[in-house]
């Protein structure tokens, strides 16, 4: 009897381990869909809305590189992940854990016009500038020939505020 009773807690105990791991023992990285091109468009999207802040972990980026002239670039800090290539065009996906911090995306050839940031952990991304470029002061400073909006030459395309600067 006592040789029963252990047999069917041995069978109970390896049942109930294995429904652990079947249901709640996870480990499958959660998917962000990147896209870049075509055109001059950067993007990075969870369940399909815009993303901003995430917890730390592991993640699987599947980039979707729809131009030959663009990349996709991934950095906190001193790392940078390339996870496209020029000229590749096509869908790539690579796993990458997520540090806290703020980290960034970019296409690197056109990085002050294609990007995106987000924050993981408490870090909070600020989505609306651009990263910073050895020695950019982010505008703090005028640079040459930029008169800060003041009455300097006006720009190609500019209109001076909707003035066309004829009298009449």
């Amino acid at each position: 009897m006592t040789r029963r009773l252990t047999a069917l807690v041995a069978v109970g105990v390896a049942g109930l381990i294995t429904a652990a791991v079947s249901l709640g023992g996870s480990n499958a990285a959660t998917t962000l869909r990147g896209k870049v091109g075509p055109g001059f468009t950067i993007s990075l999207e969870k369940s399909g809305k815009h993303v901003s802040r995430l917890q730390p972990g592991t993640y699987r980026f599947v980039i979707a590189d729809r131009s030959a002239e663009h990349n996709f670039v991934l950095s906190r800090g001193s790392t940078v992940r390339q996870l496209t290539s020029i000229p590749f065009v096509g869908t790539k996906t690579v796993t990458v854990k997520l540090t806290k911090g703020t980290w960034s995306f970019f296409c690197a050839p056109h990085a002050s016009a294609m990007f995106g940031r987000f924050g993981v952990g408490a870090a909070v991304a600020r989505t609306s500038s651009r990263p910073a470029e050895p020695g950019d002061d982010r505008g703090r400073e005028a640079e040459p020939g930029d008169d800060r909006g003041g009455h300097g030459e006006p720009e190609p395309g500019d209109d001076r505020g909707g003035h066309s600067g004829h009298d009449g």
